[in-house]
């Protein structure tokens, strides 16, 4: 198979994962139980709650017409379907009886009877339905069982769970089988809307709360607090047991979903050797493997049902690519790189931008908005690790702790990095990993060189199913209405070809510039520059080129439109956000600030000045232009001076009119 499909096991020889022996557990748990009971399966999306059920199911109806429990399985996702709020309940609760019925059609004793009786309760509840439907009443289940002053109603209620007692009754109690319960399976609450999912459960306790009866709910707490926010507001350590005391009320017995518990090792085995990966390195690899897994998805089967399907896709181009020099190497580098993309996009896109993650040091950190004294300072604080000690390390750190997310999942990202750089060195240079290699300089740099190749290579394959709009990691894209150029050969090239009218873009007809040698080596010198300081560079066909500090633009080099070059530059709080004059080149405000006017958030270009004139008088005066970008970062680096708004543009305390000329 080249793919695996995203459903739940339906039977005991499907079981990789090894949960057999809960759905044992469980089963005996309810054959022995008082009734009646709810059992809540709770776990995140994908962790295996239906596929727990199926195998109760199986359990459950094994004996065939021996057998002691009835089953009535619904999919509440279906019956939402095309439903409001309020008709979905009735729906669930009709379904739950009428497969009831038909899924035990071969048990009935009084067949006839209970059909009758079951037509007669889905009728009632479809009725329910039908009114709030038509609004005649606005009635539904759960008002109509609780509100004193709807008697007629209530009355109602009472007699369809009567009703529904005696369609139960008649099943067990004949003494022409052995049904001792029955158990109803509610699957995919958690796929509905919260506040429905609140609805129906209060709806299974007022009408379904039976003897003989056990209900088997896939339900998430986390999706019981948010169907109950609008009843008890959002919650707080103040109100949280109101959240507590409504589920307890509910779920009398709940059972988390075992996901660490699960048998990693035996799925990816069994789910690779289905893909076609050769044995051979499936057995020589699977340790690899499932501590790459470990690091990155964890044991969600959803989830790595997805990450393995990603990796089969790139796994087959990269064996197609005649260019490619695969190897076992590369492909459990390959795994590893689709993990972090798969679970830590962030981390990817970072890795995209420069995969020498080796030597990410303070420049790149500035680059990505990082203030690497200021993360030291806060590792300190925390307590040192052992895997906080060098600098790429500590840039890893301080950017997940600006994510909730990444933040919990911190370590996990640096022991998955430093196993890459463990294996990199084993595979490469025939050596464990340790600090001693490192003081060798020429064998850590060898070490750095081939680790970079081998994830420069993978990225490229990778990047096919990255799902991202960063401008960093597409080459060429769109956001909103602006274009983005893959880098400086991109954009130069954009500017020679001239743009065409793009309506859909609202882009307007740009001739072509001509572009000289002289002005290709000229711009290519100063992107050169920026990169080499560490700065984040953006490419657009209106703005030019956009230099970054700290996720901020402080430096623009407009497209030339004459000889004539065009620099803007963030104005400086120590020259009081005056513009600044220098000798041989010309200087303006690109938007005059009128200080008559008290308002401090500036669209784009009042808070940036020019200095423009031709190629050869821009290089005479290079060290006073690279004085002024310095004074752009220390603004910056100012934060009582500098804001960013919602927008993204600058906020300053004030600005003024008048020059400042550099001696």
């Amino acid at each position: 198979m080249a793919s695996i499909t995203d459903k739940p096991i339906a039977r005991l020889e499907q079981d990789s994962l090894n949960i057999q022996k809960y759905a044992n557990s469980l089963s005996k748990f309810i054959r022995n139980s008082d009734t009646p009971i709810t059992i809540g399966l709770q776990g995140e999306w994908g962790t295996g709650k239906t596929s727990l059920m199926s195998l109760l199911l199986e359990d459950f109806n094994a004996d065939g017409k021996e057998r002691e429990i009835a089953t009535s399985w619904v999919n509440t996702w279906e019956y939402s379907l095309f439903k409001g709020a309020s008709e979905t309940t009735p729906a669930v609760l009709s379904g739950m009886l009428e497969k009831l019925r038909d899924e035990n059609s071969d048990i009935w004793t009084i067949k006839d009877v209970a059909a009758d009786k079951v037509k007669k309760a889905t009728k009632f509840l479809s009725g329910l339905a039908n009114q709030v439907i038509a609004n005649q009443t606005g009635i539904n289940v759960k008002e109509a069982a609780r509100d004193s002053s709807t008697e007629k109603n209530v009355a109602h209620i009472v007699e369809i769970k009567n009703l529904i007692a005696s369609i139960i009754n008649e099943l067990i109690e004949h003494s022409k089988n052995k049904i001792q319960k029955v158990v109803f399976f509610v699957d995919d609450l958690d796929r509905i809307p919260p506040t429905d999912a609140v609805e129906v459960l209060e709806s299974l306790k007022n009408i379904f709360d039976i003897p003989k009866c056990v209900f088997i709910l896939a339900i998430d707490y986390d999706v019981v607090v948010k169907g109950l926010e609008s009843k008890f507001g959002k919650k707080t350590k103040e109100n949280e047991r109101e959240f507590r005391s409504f589920f307890d009320k509910i779920i009398q017995v709940p059972f988390t979903m075992p996901v660490g518990a699960y048998d990693i090792t035996t799925f990816l085995k069994t789910k690779l050797n289905d893909l076609g990966v050769e044995p051979v390195f499936i057995e020589a690899s699977i340790g690899q493997i499932t501590k790459i897994v470990r690091y990155t998805v964890g044991n969600n089967p959803r989830s790595l049902k997805r990450y393995l399907n990603t990796f089969s896709l790139i796994n087959q181009i990269m064996d197609d690519d005649d260019e490619n020099e695969k190897d076992d190497n590369n492909i459990i580098l390959l795994f590893a790189v689709l993990g972090i993309q798969v679970s830590y996009p962030q981390i990817f896109r970072l890795l995209t931008q420069n995969p020498d993650y080796l030597s990410w040091n303070e420049k790149f950190g500035n680059k990505i908005g990082l203030d690497l004294s200021k993360i030291k300072e806060n590792i300190e604080n925390v307590g040192e690790s052992e895997l906080t000690d060098e600098t790429w390390e500590q840039i890893i750190w301080g950017f997940c702790q600006e994510d909730p997310y990444l933040k919990v999942k911190c370590f996990n990202i640096l022991e998955l990095f430093n196993f890459l750089r463990e294996l990199s060195c084993k595979n490469d240079l025939n050596e464990e990993w340790n600090e001693k290699l490192k003081e060798d300089v020429t064998k850590y740099n060898s070490l750095k060189e081939k680790l970079y190749e081998r994830l420069s290579s993978v990225l490229e394959f990778a990047a096919i199913t990255n799902v991202d709009d960063d401008i960093e990691v597409k080459s060429i894209t769109t956001k909103g209405n602006v274009v983005y150029f893959d880098g400086f050969d991109g954009w130069i090239q954009e500017m020679r070809n001239g743009q065409e009218e793009n309506k859909q873009l609202s882009l307007k007809k740009r001739p072509a510039i001509e572009i000289s040698n002289d002005l290709e080596e000229f711009l290519k010198y100063w992107v050169d520059y920026f990169e080499a300081e560490g700065f984040d560079l953006i490419f657009t066909p209106t703005a030019g080129c956009s230099i970054k500090y700290k996720k901020k633009t402080i430096i623009r080099i407009d497209p030339p439109k004459s000889k004539i070059i065009y620099i803007s530059i963030l104005r400086s709080f120590k020259r009081e956000y005056k513009r600044a004059l220098i000798d041989g080149l010309g200087s303006q405000n690109i938007r005059r600030y009128d200080p008559n006017i008290k308002s401090y958030i500036l669209p784009w270009g009042k808070e940036f000045f020019q200095v423009y004139g031709e190629i050869n008088e821009i290089t005479s005066k290079e060290n006073d232009i690279k004085y002024l970008f310095k004074e752009a970062i220390e603004t910056i680096n100012d934060d009582k001076s500098l804001k960013v708004n919602k927008d993204n543009h600058h906020i300053l305390e004030d600005i003024f009119n008048g020059t400042y000329t550099i001696n």
